[in-house]
């Protein structure tokens, strides 16, 4: 996690050997199940790892049995991925068309702050351990790789959050604090953060 080491770029042929290498790296962030959340140009992509399966929202909630499009996980469009869990995140962005870099962040024995991130959906669908979420009639959707969730209905009863651990640093010369690293952690409906 230092600062100071340049992140490793690594190339893609195509779709498939991004994927094979997201599922190589899966492991080292959670011995549960860990999560992904990529962004590319043509919205937000939700995943996870089960048994080192990736399985991305597309898949799960698709037309014409739910009324929503949501974008797969392609080298051509993507911008940015994370995989996260409890063990830590492993964060891969575009350099160029098939380059990337990448860089690992555990667990660093150092003061951090915590914050429980609300995600955007009151309403909700489950399906296969993931959840579809949506906010009035607003039409914008995104599907969570998350199911521990109660409804009441299709209302969520709590709102999904999502847990992001920001790491401080002390200069030494003046004290001054600064957040210099942030990293997602996990996805929860309780309200109290444990770090």
């Amino acid at each position: 996690m230092s600062e100071d080491r340049e992140p490793p770029i690594i190339s893609f042929k195509d779709d498939d050997d991004l994927r094979s290498w997201l599922k190589s790296q899966a492991p080292s962030v959670s011995a549960q199940t860990p999560y992904l959340l990529a962004h590319g140009e043509d919205g937000i992509i939700w995943g996870r790892f089960d048994n080192q399966k990736l399985t991305t929202a597309e898949k799960i909630f698709h037309k014409p049995d739910f009324k929503v499009d949501l974008p797969k996980l392609r080298l051509l469009t993507l911008q940015q991925c994370r995989i996260f869990g409890r063990n830590g995140e492993i964060l891969l962005w575009r350099l160029s068309e098939t380059k990337f870099k990448w860089r690992f962040i555990g667990n660093p024995n150092e003061d951090k702050i915590p914050e429980s991130q609300i995600l955007w959906g009151t309403n909700g669908i489950k399906r296969d351990n993931f959840t579809l979420l949506w906010d009035g009639s607003q039409g914008l959707k995104h599907a969570v790789p998350f199911g521990d969730i109660e409804l009441n209905g299709d209302r969520l009863v709590k709102p999904v959050r999502l847990l992001v651990h920001h790491y401080i640093r002390y200069e030494e010369g003046t004290g001054l604090a600064r957040i210099y690293l942030s990293r997602l952690v996990d996805l929860t409906t309780k309200q109290e953060i444990k770090s």
